[in-house]
């Protein structure tokens, strides 16, 4: 994948972040780098950059889908109940052993953790 100014941008937005972001905190904390960031640029950089696995989409029930860099393992998330932010947990996760329904593949799991992030408590 060619490199571009945006696309590394976006790639430092989520390093200095360090938690999963929406794509409108992309948009917004990287137009504080290139103030002329557009939209579009973001959205087709964010698929494109998905797609080669760059960047990882993730999405949670009643959220919007955020993206965050890869990790080395599998991790639980916190959301926050008042901001609605989300959280990377620095622990590594071992999904419990379970027989699927009949008829029904298991493909991953998430652990999801809530409460009140440090700003909101």
């Amino acid at each position: 994948m060619i490199h571009t100014r945006q696309r590394e941008v976006i790639l430092e937005v989520l390093q200095e972040a360090g938690r999963p972001l929406t794509r409108d905190e992309i948009l917004r904390f990287g137009r504080r780098q290139i103030d002329r960031l557009g939209s579009a640029t973001v959205d087709r950089a964010i698929r494109e950059m998905t797609a080669d696995f760059y960047i990882i989409g993730v999405e949670f029930p009643g959220q919007p889908r955020r993206y965050e860099l890869p990790a080395g393992a599998e991790h639980p998330h916190f959301i926050c109940r008042k901001c609605e932010r989300v959280f990377d947990l620095p622990v590594k996760m071992q999904l419990p052993v379970i027989k699927a329904p009949e008829g029904f593949e298991i493909g991953g799991g998430e652990i999801i953790y809530s409460g009140h992030c440090p700003d909101c408590r």
